[in-house]
């Protein structure tokens, strides 16, 4: 297998993890809760990382952005600003592994260090990936222990579920750890394996009880 075999698929796989971790950053539906009294009064309320919103029975919707940092729910701050962190390594990733493509220009006099650019790039990913699935794993593990444990008749109106962004943020993460890793791991193809295995071939064996240099096999 080529190095531009397994290089092009992980960048095409990290690209897509880096726009899916921007989307779901933006994503107002990381939490959701539906509540239906009636068909006059059903409401659904949507908590993203900077708006909520509001959805009436007549499909309204009213979106409302965070005043203050001081009043936000941990797991919405803490996953912001993680979110945040693996957007900004994802497209870093990108510039780097750019640079160590092999399709590329950049950096084509020495192919060595084209290739630790490259295998750089592939660890911002992997680690980008990592940081997107870690936090929102304990995001959606929030929301299962505020759903679990809300036992009283005030709670049950207040239970959130998961939203559409927890899932496209997972898909994201496991996308930038599969390319990071296709790019980061790479050089077990650029590794020179065909002329030291032509070499162990065209070693000369001598004969037991000969000299050396008189008999080959």
């Amino acid at each position: 297998m080529t190095s531009s075999a397994v290089q092009l698929p992980g960048y095409a796989l990290a690209l897509i993890g880096l726009v899916g971790s921007v989307i779901a950053t933006t994503m107002v539906e990381w939490k959701r809760h539906s509540y239906t009294e009636s068909t006059v009064t059903s409401k659904e309320t949507y908590l993203g990382l900077w708006m909520s919103c509001t959805v009436d029975a007549t499909r309204h919707t009213m979106c409302v952005n965070y005043k203050s940092l001081f009043h936000l729910p941990a797991e919405i701050l803490t996953t912001r600003v993680v979110m945040i962190l693996s957007v900004l390594l994802s497209a870093i990733g990108v510039l780097v592994a750019t640079l160590g493509m092999r399709c590329t220009r950049c950096l084509e006099e020495d192919e060595k260090q084209k290739d630790r650019v490259a295998i750089v790039g592939g660890f911002l990913f992997i680690i980008a990936g990592v940081l997107a699935i870690s936090v929102t794993s304990w995001f959606a593990n929030a929301i299962i222990q505020s759903f679990v444990f809300s036992d009283s008749p005030t709670s049950l109106h207040n239970r959130f579920e998961f939203g559409n962004a927890v899932l496209v943020s997972w898909g994201a993460g496991i996308c930038s750890v599969v390319g990071g890793f296709l790019l980061g791991c790479r050089y077990l193809w650029s590794c020179p394996q065909g002329s030291r295995s032509v070499s162990s071939f065209t070693q000369p064996k001598v004969i037991p009880g000969t000299r050396p240099g008189t008999h080959y096999v």
